[in-house]
């Protein structure tokens, strides 16, 4: 006979409530011990559940909401940045509150790596954030999965990095969490062996042709041997020539010559104690693959001197004024009725800071900056996306300034103090 499960009492088959404790009963025969061990399994599995949950969400590491794949994106250059937050007119509460805006960010960056060392358990990487008037450095850190890359650099490349806006110093901007993208531009060639200094780039058919481009660049080093125009292969860098006359500018080229100009003092002695001059303008043809001369003109009509006090600066390639001189644009017209079709002048590039190409949806520009009213540098070129503005990348050559630069055909052509070279967007 059952019995009743809180008080004990013995009941008849079937009964519904205990006629002593009137508590209602289970209808139906439950198997023996079996509702019991099924109790305490389920008490069991669900501390075990509970214990888990906790363990969990006290030791893993907090993710960033949305996870750090998903962290904003900063669109904005390591130059620019440095250029608004390093700003001498702004206050350190100021700075600090502008860091909110970007403190935990990401961003991908293009410098000029300077030296990694180890760090802890990671590597460290300086990187030269050029042109900026504090000369920013840029300190990223990279874990252990980056040294693969990282010993694939050298000190000078240029390297496209991305990382997180961690903190900031003096005259430096720390991220974390860095990664190496890529290297951006890997020259097609490199020629160091050049004297590029001061000298614009006209590009040819199958020559890249190289000179000063105001009389003052070519004059400046009197007397040494001031800069003479230079010709190179287009497709290998190779120097085939550099031109035998001295304080020539660097005029124009065509599909056959490479044009040359130069001032002439001309001083015809008629008493030892009475000298007199005159000027005259020297336009000469060279051969662009040899450097031979092809012919000359000499211009003696149309050129006036001016007192010194009555100087304009020397831009000849502006008002084809020279050292004192007015030519009348007879230079530009007399090369213009003697060249050949597809004449290109250098006189009609814009100076360096104003100088921009377009390729492939693409800005190239010079990276200009102020130093404090004492001149300006153009020491890097950009890239920016044509449509949006999103800055692509910066090219620094290792601090040295760019003197020129040109596009044709896709290759991008620079000159810059330490050598020229091609390199394929």
């Amino acid at each position: 006979m059952p019995s009743c499960p809180i008080c004990g009492t013995k009941i008849s088959e079937g009964t519904g409530f205990c006629p002593k404790c009137l508590r209602r009963l289970m209808t139906g025969k439950a198997v023996e011990g079996k509702s019991k061990k099924k109790l305490v399994g389920i008490i069991v599995a669900c501390v075990i559940a509970i214990s888990v949950v906790i363990v969990i969400t006290t030791h893993l590491p907090k993710v960033p909401s949305g996870g750090i794949a998903e962290l904003e994106y900063v669109a904005v250059s390591a130059y620019d940045f440095a250029q608004e937050f390093f700003d001498p007119e702004l206050t350190s509460l100021q700075r600090e509150d502008l860091w909110k805006n970007y403190e935990g960010k990401q961003a991908e960056w293009t410098n000029e790596l300077r030296h990694v060392s180890p760090e802890g358990e990671g590597l460290i990487a300086y990187f030269l954030n050029p042109l900026d008037w504090a000369r920013t450095e840029i300190v990223a850190f990279f874990d252990e999965s980056q040294r693969l890359s990282l010993l694939q650099l050298n000190e000078g490349d240029l390297v496209m990095y991305t990382g997180v806006l961690a903190s900031f110093g003096g005259t430096e901007i720390r991220l974390t969490d860095c990664t190496v993208v890529s290297l951006p531009l890997v020259p097609l060639w490199w020629n160091d062996d050049i004297d590029t200094h001061s000298k614009r780039i006209l590009v040819g058919d199958e020559v890249l042709c190289l000179g000063p481009s105001t009389y003052d660049d070519a004059t400046e080093y009197l007397p040494r041997i001031p800069p003479q125009i230079t010709a190179i292969n287009r497709e290998t860098g190779e120097l085939l020539w550099e031109g035998e006359k001295t304080e020539s500018v660097l005029v124009g080229i065509d599909s056959h010559y490479v044009y040359a100009w130069h001032l002439a003092k001309i001083v015809p002695m008629r008493e030892p104690d009475d000298p007199w001059y005159w000027f005259a303008s020297n336009i000469t043809a060279l051969d662009k693959v040899s450097g031979q001369i092809g012919w000359n003109s000499f211009l003696s009509e149309g050129v006036r001197c001016l007192q010194h006090y009555d100087c304009l600066p020397d831009e000849w390639s502006q008002s084809d004024f020279v050292n004192c001189c007015i030519l009348k644009g007879r230079v530009k017209e007399e090369i213009t009725n003697k060249g050949e079709p597809g004449l290109t002048f250098l006189i009609d590039k814009p100076p360096l800071s104003e100088l921009t190409y377009e390729h492939q949806g693409v800005i190239y520009k010079s990276a200009c900056a102020f130093y404090g009213g004492v001149g300006t540098e153009c020491g890097a070129l950009q890239a920016r996306d044509q449509q949006t503005g999103d800055f692509l990348w910066m090219m620094t050559f290792q601090q040295t300034g760019v003197n020129d630069f040109s596009i044709v055909d896709g290759i991008l052509y620079v000159s810059t103090d330490e050598g020229v070279g091609a390199f394929k967007l």
